[in-house]
């Protein structure tokens, strides 16, 4: 609805919205830089993946790959310490996963069912030589 002259902040004044219509979906608590590097920590002692990183970003803590811009995979906090895991598809959707668990069993997860995806890029490691 558009009432000219009439703002959101007029109605909440007047009591027009109710709580339910100016309530907004409770941002979860971002994950502690701590705990991004606890996963980052915990990646890396599963192998060769140092050239993972993860970043808190929002309410999630996500993994990237090298100099990647774009995280392949991401970590959503379910509470009592426990994490889910979800990867980012090719059509940017993020599709959950049926992992879940503390930091290192959740890291353990990636490594085993996204390993593929997070192993060091050897045409850049090599420099683009074919040997």
């Amino acid at each position: 609805m558009d009432f000219p002259g009439l703002s959101a902040a007029d109605w909440a004044c007047e009591g027009i919205l109710t709580k339910t219509m100016v309530a907004r979906k409770k941002a979860r608590p971002a994950p502690a830089v701590d705990a991004a590097s606890l996963l980052q920590d915990a990646i890396h002692a599963l192998g060769n993946y140092s050239h993972v990183t993860v970043r808190a970003v929002r309410s999630h803590l996500n993994v990237y790959v090298e100099d990647d811009e774009d995280a392949v995979a991401r970590f959503t906090p379910l509470g009592a310490g426990n994490y889910g895991l979800s990867f980012h598809t090719q059509t940017g959707r993020w599709e959950p996963m049926p992992f879940t668990g503390q930091i290192r069993e959740i890291a353990q997860a990636l490594v085993s069912a996204l390993g593929a995806f997070i192993e060091p890029d050897l045409s850049r490691r090599n420099n683009g030589s074919d040997h």
